[in-house]
């Protein structure tokens, strides 16, 4: 027994000597990183000072975008496959190669930029000093639709759509350099909705290039669909409005931001993406905020008065063939379902010759009242196939519109756009609030010459070149970004139009609802 414990003190007194040997080495190590650290962390000439602001604080550190992780990079390998010792015994497996094949060495990192996120009217992401950046916004309309009138045919007497479902993609490529590219879809198909580039080097002069709503109508080129009070523009707009072209475009604000203009090429069919012919459409818009900067009227800060014109050659299919009140007149089948058409050009007319059309319009914004109004006139020019030859017929058109809102909740607008309740709506304990509530009326006309039935242009036993709608409505603005719809539409049609096969009405009302979020 006094030998095997005599074996075990030996042995336990031979793993001590080790332990202390190992503890030794160790204390050599940590002197040798700690004189290798003192080197190397003294501060840099100008380094910021530890009292610097960091925009960061407070914030996870999960979402803290100032500092880039740090990458270790690997050791770089011999032929034999060790790791080089020293760089003047390394030899290059590259070498011999073009540059810009190597692949031993990481791309030099300097380009990288730490971005920051926000959310303001929608997500955003640019670098620190703001020169790119990229927001995403999502546009969503869910409509229920129902028509007094039963047994209605294409059109559903009730229906649920989606109108609209949007996704914008828009920021810049350095300040002065803007792009926006947004898809779209609703009752039609997929497609490319806008897609350009804005030049801003100046406020007073920017250049626009690329797809968007065209500088004609106050409807299509100062509003918003998102922020109007009524579901859908004036019927003039929607049918003779220019929608989205291809265009260059010169535009600007002048004397202290009273004037707001745009001056513009386009290609000339309505909401398009190419042209049928070598001819190019002009377009202007002006609006005149004559008392902006007074201090004697700031009652009248926000009125805006002005105007737009154009004027093109055309050579193409006629848009619209199928005029309506209040949807799109595009030619898709869910464009049919979900609203009445008044009158459909002959399946034989082109549009063919001079267009030229104008509008004035006028619109105040004062504390929560809203007053719109505009007067649209001008000539299109169609042609009829006979015997091989075209015979050209000239028709006039006109339209105005009246539009009152009233927020009944204590907002304010400027001009059309984000509306912010002053208590969001919420059910939850301590934060209970409604939402806002705005009341909305519009008057609306809009016919084209008796000459779409005089020149052939339509069948006058089916169809009416008159109508006009009254609206009311309550909008709810749950919150900033989300609003629900209520509108009643009465139309009133020239002369009694098919609501179905065999059957006739002279005015029609639809009870509309809209869901609808934009952030």
């Amino acid at each position: 027994m006094e030998e095997m414990n005599a074996r075990m003190a030996e042995q336990v007194e031979a793993v001590t000597r080790q332990l202390e040997a190992v503890t030794r080495r160790n204390k050599d190590l940590e002197a040798k990183l700690d004189g290798i650290n003192a080197g190397s962390s003294a501060p840099a000439a100008g380094a910021m000072d530890s009292d610097d602001d960091d925009d960061d604080l407070g914030q996870p550190d999960d979402i803290r975008t100032d500092d880039l992780e740090a990458i270790p990079r690997p050791p770089r390998r011999t032929r034999s496959g060790g790791a080089a010792a020293d760089a003047a015994d390394e030899t290059d497996d590259d070498e011999g190669q073009p540059g810009d094949i190597r692949t031993d060495d990481r791309e030099a990192s300097t380009g990288l930029r730490p971005t920051r996120s926000f959310h303001e009217h929608g997500f955003r992401w640019h670098t620190g000093d703001e020169e790119f950046e990229l927001q995403f916004h999502n546009e969503t309309q869910l409509d229920f639709r129902a028509y007094e009138q039963a047994n209605s045919s294409p059109v559903d007497q009730v229906g649920f759509y989606i109108n609209r479902m949007r996704l914008y993609f828009n920021g810049r490529l350095t300040k002065p350099i803007e792009y926006s590219v947004s898809v779209n879809k609703g009752l039609a198909d997929l497609d490319l909705l806008d897609a350009y580039l804005n030049f801003n080097y100046d406020r007073r002069f920017q250049l626009r290039v690329g797809r968007y709503r065209v500088p004609f109508t106050y409807d299509w080129y100062a509003l918003s669909n998102q922020f109007l009070p009524t579901p859908e523009r004036s019927i003039f707009a929607l049918n003779y409005g220019y929608n989205r072209n291809f265009a260059f475009m010169g535009h600007g604000e002048l004397f202290d931001d009273r004037v707001d203009y745009a001056v513009a090429a386009a290609n000339g069919p309505r909401n398009s993406y190419y042209d049928d012919n070598s001819h190019k459409d002009v377009l202007a818009y002006v609006n005149y905020r004559p008392f902006e900067r007074s201090e004697r009227l700031k009652a009248l800060k926000h009125l805006n008065v002005g105007g737009s014109m154009a004027y093109g050659i055309q050579d193409q299919d006629p848009f619209p063939r199928f005029f309506r009140t209040y949807t799109s007149t595009s030619n898709s089948p869910g464009q049919f379902k979900a609203g009445p058409t008044f009158l459909e050009l002959n399946d034989d007319v082109l549009e063919r010759g001079g267009r030229k059309l104008w509008e004035l319009h006028a619109a105040y914004y004062y504390k929560g009242l809203t007053l719109m109004g505009a007067w649209d006139s001008g000539l299109n020019t169609y042609g009829v196939e006979e015997g091989g030859r075209a015979r050209s017929v000239a028709l006039p058109t006109s339209g105005y519109h009246a539009q009152f809102a009233y927020l009944l909740t204590g907002e304010e607008v400027e001009r059309r756009y984000f509306i912010t309740p002053l208590r969001p709506f919420d059910l939850r304990k301590g934060k209970f609030g409604l939402g806002a509530f705005e009341i909305q009326a519009r008057y609306d006309h809009f016919q084209v010459g008796d000459e779409v039935f005089t020149g052939g242009l339509a069948d006058p036993n089916l169809w009416t070149n008159r109508v006009s709608t009254v609206d009311f409505g309550v909008n709810w603005y749950l919150n900033k970004y989300t609003k629900i719809y209520f509108d009643w539409q009465h139309t009133m049609y020239g002369q009694p139009v098919p609501y179905r096969p065999g059957g006739f009405q002279s005015t029609s009302d639809l009870f509309w609802m809209r869901f609808q979020i934009y952030f």
